[in-house]
């Protein structure tokens, strides 16, 4: 017995033994074609044992067996195995993603290789955001994607953007589908840039059919990031930096303003000493920072990503203006089995924020600026002039944190008033956001090659606007008598379960992948209005409706309310990786519509050929790959109906009066019911080209579109309804818009032997858009302005979208120094029937690109984009107030006397100009978005301070703009959608240079 003890006990001894022998250390150098990879992560596949490299790209492992199968992985390289076969020393080469055509981007509800791609999809990695300055992710697609247009609706903190994908599909709002992590989501504010790993868009219509009643005007699918298998990462990004408005605008100086005042016959008007640059007053310098911190990981069942941001922006314009950001985001993911994965996105945000009226020909603080008289001061010292003495008594003088009285505009008259004093006096409260969107899924494996995938999303976000105002008087259209508060809250949800099946197989060289899926959608959106006056004090602490007096108090309220359900599929197939054909379609019925138009299909079909794997392909030739693809497909869109427009409904006001007959309260019919309402429909072609060449540092893609827009809706309809109806109609269906064009993105990336690396790409695309139908033989009126009573923007056949109604101009007389009307209506005589189109905001052109140098531990980067070809119109000017300043070249430029050949008018025919092509513009220019430079440290010292990564830089955005506009900012943009180019005031998107450090520990 004790025998076979010992026997037993030295058998054991030998496997144990054996069990050591095998195991050992390997060590070796991960490494690309240009060096080292400092913190790639290397894990023994099957267990936990991992490292990462150090900053000169070698790594150590303990305890490996000799049959041992190595994961390397590398944020934008493609993930390798590597077989340790007894070897102790093991030298790794990683390959670039964007090197070979086995990079994977996303498409609705799936992945997909993009050597398989048969539609237009642009992508943007984590490699290309990560140095970014601008905390919105629409302004990070500025520039950097073929087809998409940007253009920020304003430059006050935090604002964001209108993105168009291949030109404005919709008279009213075309604002694309944003996805993030699966999920849609209303809006962009919420995302912190440093937490997304790439960001795709869907631009053709097979790609984004599959979204069905949303898709029509494109897609935005954002991944944020996950934790990588390796040791634990934490990441700390920081910049910090300055703002200022470079503007190359003038407006006259005291000097010039009475001359040219006297001129026009206001010969009251004279030179009392001041000379205010307003320009120069009403801008301030303004700080922003932004913090980011992250922590993430993952082993061979889990994975993290736990992140928190925060970015405080200040105004450029006002005192207290200002946007927080405060952004949580937890990711998680786990393979609980091997049949099951988990996971969950998780991210809350509070947002807060104060500005001052933007976008506004009437009471703005930029719209003052541009109008107030040069001879008003800022604020007064010494001795106070009768009125502002008068305002001080009785309490309504505009005053400063140092009780100075803001000047009264000393010959401007009506809405005008002091734009520093507003913009710091007048605009109380703010606006305070909390918003928060889960996420969970679970995918089955059920068989080889099918899964099957359940996620249910929640978005919720709360909104309080509060805004209160003082008592003041500067004129009677300009005055308050009375604190008066305003409160708006918005409660709005989504919830959306999605459940869909995939099937992947291969047979030969056949693959054939299966998607088929149903979905179910609510939304919830109720508002409510709050108004009241007769406050006992003038403090935030009194800005409460506990304070008022109950007989001012009004209530007001609506609610949108939307349901959706959904059925889609989608196959694909291709031959070798060499013939490639994809179809889908989508059924979409949604609450907004009548019953008799509830539901939709949606189909898509798509191919493409990857030529340079035919037989006949030289091999050996220049271009390594080429792909031929084309794509059709119908999207639709209802993002402009609120619902209910089949019902006719009875309310008890109309408008904001109630409906009372001899004080006897009764009814009024509302909009006149319309069961033939139906949704946007845009069909789009597209044919492709995709090439790389000279051993893949050359990458050319190229594409023809062209998207037809039909049934748009038009949310008036009383254009079609006779006098004699007696009631007003909602919604109707009635237009079509045409956009065409050529997109093309070409790059060049090369690593000469010094070690000194470059890339250099550019993007360009056309277009022409069109209004090829409307419902009605006359045009519908768009944007109003006060020097223009027709409207300056116009919905027309045969018209770019909201072009610019003016008249056009044939010089300006010589002898009388009026500007010359052109007659384009062949009856003599100039009527308003001769106004035309005078301009668009639509780009011919649009373009952008980047240069990327790197040598040694420095790195550069140049990010340009521009616009050609499209107009902006000067919409702030105002016929009825006669004491109004104007930008210098109306001095300069202006007819004096007979016989002058001028450009402008003479100072008494000025206000003739206001509604011609005389105060339209070429919008088009050229801006470099960012020039940075940084430094990498990579010697011993940060090793020793436990650091992966250290990176600091400097960056200048927006700095420097190419451009004839002699405006404040020639990317004019507006919060309406009938309003692209108007330039009533436009808030100027600062410039800002920043100083920032990146750290990887």
């Amino acid at each position: 017995m004790k025998i076979q003890i010992l026997k037993n006990i030295f058998f054991l001894g030998m496997l144990l033994l054996g069990a050591v022998a095998q195991a050992q250390s390997i060590s070796g150098t991960v490494s690309d074609a240009n060096g080292p990879l400092p913190g790639a992560s290397i894990v023994v596949k099957g267990t936990s044992n991992g490292t990462t490299t150090d900053f000169d790209g070698n790594y150590s492992l303990d305890n490996v067996a000799g049959d041992a199968v190595l994961v390397v992985t590398f944020m934008g390289y493609g993930t390798q195995e590597v077989n340790v076969n007894g070897e102790s020393v093991i030298p790794i080469i990683l390959i670039e993603e964007s090197d070979v055509l086995e990079q994977v981007v996303v498409v609705g509800y799936g992945t997909k290789k993009k050597s398989l791609v048969t539609g237009a999809i642009s992508s943007l990695d984590s490699k290309e955001i990560e140095n970014v300055s601008t905390p919105r992710v629409e302004q990070i697609l500025q520039g950097r994607v073929s087809g998409v247009t940007v253009v920020s609706t304003s430059g006050a903190p935090g604002s964001g953007a209108k993105v168009r994908i291949r030109g404005t599909g919709s008279n009213g709002n075309s604002d694309p589908l944003y996805i993030v992590d699966g999920m849609k989501v209303s809006s962009m504010d919420n995302i912190a840039p440093s937490d997304i790993a790439n960001i795709e868009v869907l631009k053709d219509a097979a790609s984004s059919a599959i979204y069905g009643t949303e898709g029509a005007n494109g897609v935005v699918i954002i991944t944020t990031k996950q934790g990588r298998i390796g040791e634990s990462v934490i990441s700390f990004n920081s910049s910090l930096g300055s703002q200022s408005v470079n503007t190359k605008m003038e407006l006259m100086n005291a000097d010039q303003f009475v001359t040219y005042m006297n001129e026009a016959g206001q010969t009251t008007v004279v030179d009392n000493g001041i000379d205010t640059d307003w320009i120069d007053e009403t801008f301030n310098s303004a700080f922003v920072q932004r913090y980011d911190l992250s922590f993430s990981g993952a082993t061979e069942k889990l994975s993290y990503y736990l992140s928190g941001s925060y970015l405080d922006q200040d105004g450029t314009v006002g005192e207290e203006t200002n946007f927080k950001r405060y952004t949580t985001r937890l990711n998680l993911k786990s393979d609980v089995k091997e049949w099951l994965q988990v996971g969950a996105n998780i991210t809350y945000t509070n947002i807060g924020s104060s500005t001052v009226p933007q976008d506004d020909s009437y009471r703005s603080p930029i719209n003052s600026m541009l109008l107030i008289d040069p001879l008003t001061p800022v604020i007064y010292t010494g001795d106070l002039p009768p009125r502002a003495a008068e305002g001080v008594a009785n309490g309504t003088a505009m005053t400063d944190s140092n009780g100075n009285v803001y000047g009264y505009p000393t010959y401007s008259t009506g809405e005008v008033v002091n734009p520093v004093g507003s913009s710091n006096y007048l605009y109380r409260g703010g606006v305070d956001t909390d918003k928060i969107i889960i996420s969970v899924f679970a995918k089955f494996k059920l068989y080889e090659g099918l899964n099957f995938t359940s996620r249910l999303g929640y978005e919720r976000s709360n909104t309080l606007d509060t805004s209160w105002t003082p008592i003041y008087y500067v004129t009677s259209e300009e005055q308050n008598s009375q604190v008066t508060l305003n409160d708006e809250i918005s409660r709005n949800s989504r919830w959306l379960w999605e459940n869909f099946a995939d099937y992947t197989k291969q047979i030969g060289e056949h693959n054939i992948t299966g998607l088929l899926g149903y979905s179910a959608e609510k939304i919830k959106n109720p508002y409510y209005s709050l108004q009241g006056s007769e406050v006992a004090q003038e403090s935030d602490e009194f800005a409460y409706f506990d304070f008022t007096n109950r007989d001012n108090d009004k209530i007001g309220g609506s609610i949108y309310q939307k349901n959706m359900n959904s059925v889609y599929g989608r196959i694909s197939y291709d031959y070798a990786n060499k013939y490639m054909f994809e179809g889908s379609l989508r059924y979409d019925s949604s609450s907004v519509f009548p019953e008799s138009n509830k539901g939709g299909y949606f189909p898509a079909v798509s191919a493409g050929w990857v030529m340079s794997k035919e037989d006949f392909w030289n091999e050996d030739g220049k271009v390594d790959y080429l792909k031929l693809r084309a794509s059709w497909g119908q999207n639709g869109s209802d993002a402009n109906l609120a619902g209910n427009g089949d019902i006719q409904v009875f309310q008890t006001v109309d408008g904001s009066t109630s409906v009372v007959y001899e004080g006897i309260t009764g009814v009024t019919p509302g909009d006149l019911a319309n069961p033939s309402l139906t949704w946007e429909r845009s069909e789009q072609t597209d044919i492709g080209v995709d090439l790389r060449a000279f051993d893949a540092r050359l990458n050319i893609g190229a594409d023809w579109y062209n998207k037809t827009t039909r049934d748009l809706i038009i949310p008036n309809g009383n254009i079609i309804a006779p006098p004699s109806l007696g009631q007003t109609v909602g919604a109707i269906n009635g237009g079509t818009v045409s956009n065409k064009g050529f997109e093309f993105e070409v790059g060049w990336n090369d690593t000469l032997e010094s070690g000194f690396s470059y890339a250099v790409n550019f993007n360009m695309s056309t277009l022409k858009n069109e209004v090829t139908d409307v419902i009605v033989p006359a045009p519908l009126q768009g944007a109003s302005s006060p020097s223009n009573g027709d409207g300056i923007t116009r919905f027309e056949e045969g018209y770019p979208l909201w072009y610019f109604y003016g008249y056009k101009t044939d010089g300006i007389d010589a002898v009388t120094g009026a500007p010359i009307y052109v007659d384009t209506d062949g009856v003599d005589g100039i009527t308003a029937n001769d106004k035309t189109m005078i301009g668009s905001p639509h780009a011919d052109l649009t373009y952008g690109g980047n240069i990327n140098l790197g040598f040694k531990n420095f790195d550069f980067n140049l990010m340009f984009q521009g616009v050609s070809g499209n107009e902006i119109i000067a919409a702030y000017h105002q016929p009825s107030r006669p004491f109004t300043n104007k930008p210098v070249n109306w001095y300069t430029d202006r007819w004096t006397q007979p016989g002058d050949v001028a450009s402008m008018p003479g100072a008494a025919n000025a206000i003739d100009a206001y509604q011609s092509d005389l105060v339209v513009e070429d919008g088009s220019y050229m801006r470099i978005k960012q020039m940075q430079l940084g430094y990498t440290f990579k010697d011993q010292l940060i090793e020793k301070a436990h650091l992966k990564k250290l990176r600091l830089y400097i960056s200048m955005d927006n700095y420097f703009t190419f451009t004839k506009f002699s405006g404040l900012d020639p990317e004019a943009g507006s919060f309406s959608d009938n309003s692209i180019g108007v330039d009533r005031g436009f808030y100027p998107i600062p410039r800002e240079i920043m100083f920032g450090l990146s750290v990887d520990f």
